[in-house]
């Protein structure tokens, strides 16, 4: 569980509270709070208040309103995985195999990254294939040196396919 400092409004700065980021808006990017307040989180990534800081007395650019300081841990994500890769505690490589349907984490994950997996909460189909829905954490983007020349992960950790001639 990944912990981060950030700026919420005085009404959000209640210990237990959850709250999304959708999306950023421009006017944040030029503030002079950005990098303490929304520049730390990721949208489509939920959070939940876990210890409140004193107030400084910052004002937010958009609402005019005072943000408080807050310590927000980043809530696992539910989405879809093949269920040969849904295991409590498995470290694993989305690699994207849902695509388009409700659970589907793909507008969220990218290709390539590491996910552990925290719990699966059951199952499920999609386009005729069956997963497994779990609870997700991120942990890493691919580096840029694991990227192949047409911007696939290659995952070398897996070990080479032996072929017997069939006897």
């Amino acid at each position: 569980m990944r912990k981060i400092i950030t700026l919420v409004s005085r009404e959000q700065a209640v210990i237990g509270h959850r709250f999304r980021v959708v999306s950023i808006p421009d006017e944040c990017k030029s503030c002079k709070l950005y990098a303490v307040c929304l520049g730390k989180l990721t949208p489509g990534r939920s959070y939940e208040v876990i210890e409140i800081r004193p107030s400084l007395g910052q004002r937010c650019k958009i609402t005019g309103e005072e943000v408080v300081p807050v310590v927000a841990a980043e809530l696992p994500i539910v989405g879809l995985v093949p269920l040969n890769k849904a295991l409590e505690g498995a470290i694993v490589t989305f690699e994207g195999e849902c695509k388009g349907c409700k659970d589907c984490p793909d507008n969220i994950v990218k290709p390539g990254e590491k996910i552990k997996i925290i719990r699966v909460l059951g199952r499920t189909r999609c386009k005729d294939r069956d997963f497994a829905t779990v609870e997700f954490y991120i942990l890493e983007a691919p580096l840029p040196s694991e990227l192949g020349a047409v911007g696939t992960y290659q995952d070398h950790s897996r070990a080479p396919l032996l072929r017997r001639p069939l006897k």
